[in-house]
């Protein structure tokens, strides 16, 4: 019988930066994050493996050996809503479906994007006055074709995969205000600018920094 992880609020108003799998994720220089909360999307976590969290929603992930292995080197917390997977590594999520986002703490909302999902877990762990900012959440392809920044998944992009995410992320809105969440997204030509104002990372440290 799965024990399901309830998720702590264990960053309390803090700010938490998400890498999802968007190429726009190559013109950042991500060691300037370090020290940042960081949760990591699937294979996101071998451009940042100092990151705190590694989150995957895909079983076929992790059935691919360099993906087992950075998750057996990963020194932070691997989570997932698959439970499909037997390891001493992973702590389960209950999924959720969308629209929105779960309330309940032992439960994340996915469906077509792991983004979702992921931006759940960082409500549950920043509550009422934190902040989630994403990078790599591009809603589109690069104008060279390419859909991620790292090494492609082997069972290949969905053709109509940027709609169907587009229609769980579009519900998350009004969820994260009604928890008192603000959400960034600093994923430079973001297909979802108008759903949340692309900022700039520089301008997000920078305030940071001096606050």
């Amino acid at each position: 019988m799965t024990t399901f992880w309830s998720v702590p609020c264990e960053w309390p108003g803090e700010t938490v930066f998400i890498i999802a799998g968007g190429p726009s994720v190559r013109n950042i220089d991500l060691e300037q994050l370090r020290g940042h909360k960081i949760i990591a999307i699937n294979s996101s976590i071998h451009a940042v493996p100092w990151a705190d969290i590694l989150y995957f929603g895909d079983w076929r992930w992790w059935n691919e050996p360099e993906n087992a292995a950075a998750v057996a080197a990963f020194p932070g917390r691997s989570v997932t809503v698959s439970q499909t997977i037997e390891s001493e590594k992973l702590l389960i999520c209950r999924k959720g479906n969308p629209p929105g986002l779960s309330m309940a703490r032992d439960t994340l909302t996915q469906k077509w994007t792991s983004l979702t999902a992921a931006t759940n877990l960082a409500a549950h762990l920043v509550g009422p006055g934190g902040t989630i900012i994403w990078l790599g959440a591009d809603g589109k392809a690069a104008a060279d074709g390419t859909i991620w920044h790292h090494k492609p998944h082997r069972w290949g992009p969905k053709p109509s995969r940027y709609e169907l995410h587009r229609a769980d992320i579009a519900t998350m809105g009004e969820p994260l205000r009604r928890m008192g969440i603000v959400l960034l997204n600093a994923s430079q030509g973001s297909a979802y600018a108008d759903l949340w104002p692309v900022v700039s990372l520089q301008d997000v440290l920078g305030a940071r920094a001096a606050a």
